[in-house]
């Protein structure tokens, strides 16, 4: 069985970049008109993705307010504190429309998986691990963000049979045409198998087949990924983006500011033989570090090394042993009651499907009032050219 588990946020405000554009002709999303032309392409960029993935269950992580904010940095004024908000953009229109279709998604019979200070990606993280671990259920990830590929694993439940956790980014960037599936180790030597076939069909595996038809014929580039490294790099080298400032910055000889860059990390990956985050729970690397960081920066260590490695976890690394007990304990006692709710077949849904009975399509060969919804009847078939 594959399960499809999408990070809503992050598709959604590709999705709003994509409709509204750059430049001085580029939306605010005052309009309905421009609301309009969001929430269908939304809907035809999701139903796209279920259609060329082809899974069985799809489950949706939407954003809370992040508890990481509440981590305090000293280096600078915080987790994502950084980012600000474009004045030209509705935002209030903007967020009203991810919590219409966030509701239209629930009532079409998907799961949207919503915990109080939990980001997407801690959900994600969650889904991951119950699936997979627990379920031994495949598991495609949809986000362009680049932290989500720590989630790439494969989970060996039985001889002989393995179940894997992949990330699909379906966005490409300039000259590349090829979306990527990020997948783990023996992914491929997986797919690539030959099985026993007889005249009923019986030995084949749809799960696999799906993923064969993805590569051969979706034009989606697979690239192994060790995930496990993902937030180890991260937690020495920082992550500007998310405002997370390196494992440790000094003042060289020069007079010259220095961080720990990708090559520093490798030699401490290398020296203190790291192959995940949690090899940092030996206390005796602890002392290691100290004096490798000290080796390496000719300075003298002057911070709790092991408080700086808690800190850097807490902001980088997706794994329950991290998220406060409440969203632990909120996404325990929920996850049953979401399996227990009746499921739809969701392979064949399109736009038009999704928003049934909503504003934006049209109603029994009518535009809806008030909208301009029916000028996009036709995205829908060109969706194949909107990623």
């Amino acid at each position: 069985m594959t399960n499809l588990v999408i990070d809503l946020n992050n598709l959604f405000f590709r999705s709003l970049y994509i409709t509204g554009g750059y430049g001085p002709r580029s939306y605010s999303f005052d309009s309905q008109s421009e609301i309009d032309q969001l929430m269908r392409k939304v809907s035809t960029d999701i139903t796209y993705l279920i259609r060329k993935t082809n899974p069985s269950r799809v489950i949706f992580g939407l954003d809370s307010s992040s508890w990481r904010k509440k981590i305090k940095i000293e280096e600078n004024e915080g987790y994502k504190g950084q980012r600000e908000k474009s004045e030209r953009l509705n935002w209030d229109n903007i967020f009203a429309t991810l919590t219409e279709f966030s509701e239209i998604l629930k009532e079409s019979g998907f799961i949207v998986s919503h915990i109080d200070q939990a980001e997407a990606d801690d959900i994600l993280c969650l889904w991951r691990d119950e699936l997979l671990f627990n379920k031994n259920q495949h598991v495609i990830i949809v986000s362009a963000d680049e932290d989500v590929r720590q989630l790439v694993a494969f989970y060996p439940y039985e001889t002989g049979k393995k179940a894997f956790s992949v990330v699909f980014n379906p966005f490409t960037y300039g000259k590349q045409k090829n979306r990527k599936l990020y997948i783990p180790k023996y992914f491929q030597s997986w797919i690539d198998e030959e099985e026993e076939v007889d005249i009923f069909n019986t030995h084949i595996d749809v799960d696999k087949q799906d993923f064969v038809r993805l590569r051969n014929n979706e034009q989606v580039l697979f690239e192994q990924t060790e995930g496990n490294l993902i937030a180890l790099r991260k937690l020495f080298c920082g992550d500007d983006g998310d405002n997370v400032p390196a494992f440790y910055t000094w003042i060289n000889d020069k007079g010259k500011e220095v961080r720990v860059t990708n090559s520093i990390f490798l030699k401490i990956k290398e020296e203190l033989r790291l192959d995940d985050v949690e090899d940092l729970n030996d206390p005796k690397k602890l002392d290691q570090l100290r004096m490798l960081l000290g080796r390496l920066s000719n300075t003298h260590i002057n911070f709790d090394v092991g408080l700086r490695l808690q800190r850097q976890a807490k902001l980088v690394y997706l794994s329950r042993s991290m998220f406060p007990i409440e969203i632990v304990e909120e996404f325990d006692k929920t996850k049953d009651e979401y399996f227990a709710q009746s499921h739809i077949h969701p392979q064949n849904w399109n736009m038009n499907s999704l928003l049934e009975g909503t504003k934006y399509i049209k109603i029994q060969g009518k535009p809806s009032s008030g909208t301009e919804a029916s000028i996009f009847k036709e995205m829908d078939k060109i969706s194949k050219h909107l990623f």
